[in-house]
């Protein structure tokens, strides 16, 4: 296992007016492998130690997968890259643990300001409106800031305990290798990778990290080699790793991708941008709002972040005759920033970083090669603007998609070879077209902040609720399942429902135990666990008391179901089954439940967390799960939730029969 290593003195120093060049380097302790492990077999192997390598990781822990994660980085991120975070990957890390600390340090944005040019045809810009910045579906904060860094921090220190997990820095692959012919044996290790340790030179890039970046170009130093670092003659000699599965997270200069023959579709557009984190000095009256500042050469994205700082992302050049990003000065991003911003003042208190770039849209035709042992996540398989705040998001939405179909693969929970494979091949399938409807947004989106446009504020309006992610519904397959007798749905609405292949709408609801009142997704720890969710509608009510009765009955004595439901040992169960009703608390007797709501543990007792009621807590008022969810309280109904809060399928309340076809089609145990 690697070992904690805490830097003396040196720190990040930056400069007034231009990045740091300094090594990485921060306020948390840098891993270092001290030496290499006794044995070269790892069940998964991942390049890149990014937002979704650290992701992926951590779908992991306290199992005994065996994990490699390896970068070309010296160490962790130290400052700048991407920034804000959405409400599902919020939910994502609320999953992993880590919510709270993310939280804690994240700044919260709640208002818009719109800002354009003076309609009496005067100079400069005038505001035109401040609109909310919030998703009424979602009941919660839209969107948070927080710097990649701190983001790779809390992920990368989540996953030190656990001895399954180990991270090299400074270690890039330099030859992959698949045998064909035995992909199709669960405990063979077809991928064979020779590792390199690496001496990088220090003046590291600002835009470009493993785990990528949306930049064509930036300021800095690249590291170009054949194999993606620089050699030097005090390399280290390779260790060759067996692998069951690689993944590449290693970002717009993909590795892997390169070696898998993975080719991007799409193209560079025609704007050059900045991007620059400051304390600024500035009589803007907006300044501490999130602005969108609109101008005849272009728009401006202002966000405010912690620190007093806040980041702009300022179109510099457009046409055809464009310059390079890395000839860019500050300077003459700055100059862009004050014509636009005028008749107020900007001038600089401090720089943490910046950088520029020329964007690239484009997708890769494959997300996964070689009979679904290896895969490309992030950066490395899509890249775009980073201004719909999308990259991090997605490359961490990405990983947490492919995670858990990987751990539930590599538990052996999938009985056979074939099933294993329609599970993998889910994860091109579902995220693919989330990558291309993200690329077709952002070229609209672009274009709004290239040049003005009459139609601005209704397209940010929907903009908010498509980066939100509330359009995303993946297709049927074997863990996406229909109603019976429904071959395709409708169009995918952007609201938050109870659809087939949709995410679980996040609700808010207290524990029939003792009232303490949760989010449903907090609750969803990532276990690897399947939820069986039933809403059970009012069980004061005989009928309906009756007909969760039967339903627990059944599924605790089904042949196809109750070793996922009630294992013998002592194991978390594949099948979690938890009931959300809408009776008063205190005309329900939870241990006069069947076993299956609130099962018995010779360790620990009853589980008193998988019951919980609709009603309003002491404190924060009523939740209206139902409501909000559509449900009609007297009918209710079974939603089976997939490891990771998407949903598998909406049921009658009482279809046990529908729960053993959605579980015999996944033909798991």
């Amino acid at each position: 296992m690697p070992t904690l290593q805490v830097p003396g003195t040196p720190r990040c120093v930056h400069d007034k007016h231009h990045a740091s060049t300094a090594s990485p380097c921060s306020d948390y302790p840098i891993l270092h492998n001290m030496s290499p492990p006794a044995s070269t077999k790892v069940d998964l192997l991942i390049v890149g130690a990014g937002p979704a390598g650290l992701a992926l990781a951590n779908w992991f822990r306290g199992t005994n997968i065996k994990v490699l994660i390896v970068d070309k980085k010296p160490g962790p991120t130290p400052r700048g890259q991407a920034e804000g975070l959405k409400s599902t990957t919020n939910e994502i890390f609320d999953s992993y643990g880590i919510g709270p600390q993310v939280t804690a340090e994240s700044w919260r944005l709640e208002e818009i300001a719109c800002w354009g040019t003076r309609k009496d045809g005067g100079e400069g810009i005038v505001r035109e409106q401040v609109i909310p910045d919030r998703v009424a579906e979602l009941g919660k904060p839209r969107e948070t800031m927080l710097q990649q860094s701190r983001v790779e921090h809390h992920m990368l220190h989540n996953i030190l305990s656990h001895d399954n997990i180990e991270i090299r820095y400074s270690t890039a692959p330099i030859s992959v290798d698949v045998d064909t012919s035995c992909v199709h044996e669960a405990d063979t290790f077809p991928v064979s990778v020779s590792l390199e340790k690496v001496t990088t030179n220090t003046n590291t890039t600002n835009g470009d990290t493993t785990n990528g970046t949306n930049c064509h170009a930036t300021n800095g130093h690249h590291i170009n080699g054949q194999n993606g670092h620089q050699p030097n003659e005090h390399d280290a000699p390779s260790d060759m790793i067996s692998a069951k599965y690689i993944v590449g997270c290693d970002g717009a200069r993909s590795w892997l991708r390169k070696q898998l023959d993975v080719s991007l579709e799409g193209d560079l557009t025609d704007s050059v941008f900045g991007v620059v984190d400051l304390v600024p000095k500035s009589n803007f009256p907006d300044i501490r709002r999130v602005c969108y500042l609109r101008a005849a050469s272009g728009t401006i994205l202002l966000v405010p972040r912690s620190n007093k700082e806040v980041r702009m992302y300022i179109p510099v050049e457009s046409g055809t005759a464009l310059p390079d990003p890395k000839d860019l000065t500050f300077d003459r991003v700055m100059d862009a920033a004050r014509k636009i911003i005028a008749p107020y003042t900007m001038e600089v208190g401090s720089v943490s970083w910046w950088s520029a770039y020329r964007v690239r849209q484009r997708v890769g035709n494959h997300f996964s090669r070689l009979n679904e042992r290896a895969f490309l996540v992030g950066d490395a398989v899509h890249t775009h603007s980073p201004k719909a705040g999308q990259g991090m998001n997605t490359s961490i939405q990405d990983a947490y998609n492919l995670g858990w179909k990987l751990r539930l693969t590599l538990r052996g929970k999938v009985r056979s070879s074939g099933a294993r494979q329609d599970l993998l091949r889910t994860y091109e399938s579902e995220r693919r077209p989330v990558a291309l409807d993200l690329i077709a947004f952002d070229k609209g989106f672009l274009k709004l902040f290239a040049a003005p446009s009459a139609q601005f504020d209704t397209e940010i309006l929907q903009a908010l609720k498509f980066t939100t992610g509330l359009s995303i519904r993946y297709p049927p397959s074997c863990a996406v399942q229909l109603p019976k007798g429904i071959e395709q749905l409708g169009p995918s609405l952007l609201k938050a429902d109870l659809v087939p292949g949709k995410r679980l709408p996040d609700f808010r609801v207290v524990y029939q135990a003792d009232g303490v009142p949760t989010w449903m997704h907090k609750r969803l720890s990532a276990t690897g666990q399947f939820r069986v969710m039933i809403f059970a509608g009012d069980i004061s009510d005989s009928t309906a008391s009756k007909r969760l009765h039967d339903v627990g009955k059944y599924l605790g004595e089904s042949k196809s179901l109750k070793h996922v439901v009630m294992p013998q040992s002592e194991q978390e169960p594949l099948v979690e089954v938890l009931v959300v009703h809408c009776a008063e608390r205190d005309l329900v007797d939870l241990l006069a439940l069947p076993e299956v709501y609130r099962p018995w543990s010779d360790e620990s007792g009853y589980d008193f967390w998988r019951v919980f009621a609709d009603v309003e807590s002491v404190h924060d008022g009523h939740g209206k799960a139902y409501e909000r969810l559509e449900i009609d309280r007297q009918v209710g109904c079974t939603v089976v939730v997939r490891p990771d809060g998407y949903i598998g399928a909406v049921l009658e309340v009482d279809d046990v029969e529908g729960v053993e076809r959605y579980f015999e089609g996944m033909n798991v145990s």
